[in-house]
């Protein structure tokens, strides 16, 4: 695969407050082909359908992808602590325990309760030229940078999806977080071809595998900028498909992209998951925590009780959620002290049991 060297970045979940102010301005996937702010904000179809949106859940103010029954991965430098919500599909789970690898930007939890189904993750280590799924939250595209692309736009918070594909690979010898997977904004890979910006941080990366099913190969963790013509003028973050005749860092410390017979568009990095699927397929088979209650069901009295395949148990709110379904069950919880319901309530597709 080819090397290639980490330019001047900004971390995507450092990216959030203005001057100091807690003013967000997180910005999300910026699409190549529109500006419209609903453009890739629900679930893709056809060939992409079963590309990872449906393993992103909402952490903090970015993403999450689920990758074991009862454990989610995202970045590190997200922050959040065991206590902290995480929402699938739905369901409010709270997170229980955090494992994190060690020179990596991986942050792994576990929520009490269990997830219906989970990612793939690549174990591959040629991904270079691979078709590459991108997801965020966030904001739309921001000014035209005339033959160059646009600005990073305003904050929405809705979670898009875009195409790219994998350029090459960044040694853990040129980054602080291992191995980092590049791929860049060339304009010229269709109207679905997407950049990172701030508040992407955490989202799954999802590579097209030979064997035709779409696996998890990165963790969005950075991008490159901000970039400026003008040394005496502000930078700025874009999604610029031409960055030649720019400076591109922070004031004080920028690095002049020279001119060239081809233009080069800004870089995105993820954080690689083949270095470290080992590990993250040790993580993901974790059994929950001693002590933590377990949501059982039986479709009736006479037949086993066995674990319910998606709920949540959130003891600070004293409340168990549980997909809506068609089918009649009895439920029970095990290893919990004996409980007294207050009330049973239903919203458009979760049950809430309150104890």
């Amino acid at each position: 695969m080819k090397l290639e060297r980490l330019r001047f970045v900004a971390i995507l979940g450092a990216w959030i407050f203005c001057c100091g102010l807690g003013l967000p301005v997180a910005r999300a996937i910026i699409v190549f082909g529109s500006g419209n702010p609903v453009r890739n904000t629900t679930p893709p179809s056809g060939a992409l359908e079963a590309s990872g949106w449906h393993w992103q859940g909402r952490w903090q103010f970015a993403l999450g992808t689920v990758i074991g029954p009862r454990q989610f991965l995202t970045a590190r430098h997200l922050g959040g602590a065991p206590g902290d919500a995480f929402e699938f599909r739905g369901i409010h789970y709270r997170t229980v325990a955090l494992t994190n690898r060690p020179g990596t930007d991986f942050n792994v939890f576990t929520v009490a309760g269990r997830f219906a189904d989970f990612a793939p993750l690549n174990t591959g280590a040629h991904e270079a030229g691979r078709p590459l799924m991108l997801f965020g939250r966030g904001g739309r595209r921001g000014e035209a940078v005339v033959g160059r692309g646009w600005w990073v736009g305003d904050y929405d918070g809705a979670q898009r999806w875009g195409t790219n594909t994998v350029k090459g690979l960044v040694g853990a010898d040129q980054s602080p977080v291992g191995e980092l997977l590049v791929f860049d904004f060339s304009g010229s890979a269709g109207a679905d071809e997407a950049i990172y910006s701030g508040g992407d941080s955490g989202s799954g990366a999802f590579l097209l595998d030979r064997d035709g099913q779409w696996k998890l190969a990165g963790v969005g963790y950075a991008v490159e900028g901000p970039y400026t013509s003008d040394t005496n003028a502000p930078p700025k973050y874009g999604a610029l498909f031409d960055t030649r005749d720019l400076w591109v860092g922070q004031p004080g410390n920028q690095e002049w992209l020279p001119d060239g017979a081809k233009a080069t568009g800004t870089r995105g990095y993820v954080t690689r998951v083949s270095s470290h699927a080992a590990w993250l397929i040790l993580q993901a088979s974790a059994q929950p925590p001693a002590g933590q209650p377990i949501l059982e069901s039986s479709v009736d009295l006479r037949s086993a009780f066995v674990e319910e395949t998606a709920y949540s148990i959130d003891g600070d709110q004293r409340r168990i959620e549980v997909p809506v379904s068609t089918v009649a069950r009895f439920f029970r919880i095990r290893g919990a002290s004996r409980l007294q319901l207050r009330s049973i309530s239903a919203e458009v597709c979760t049950l809430h049991f309150d104890w």
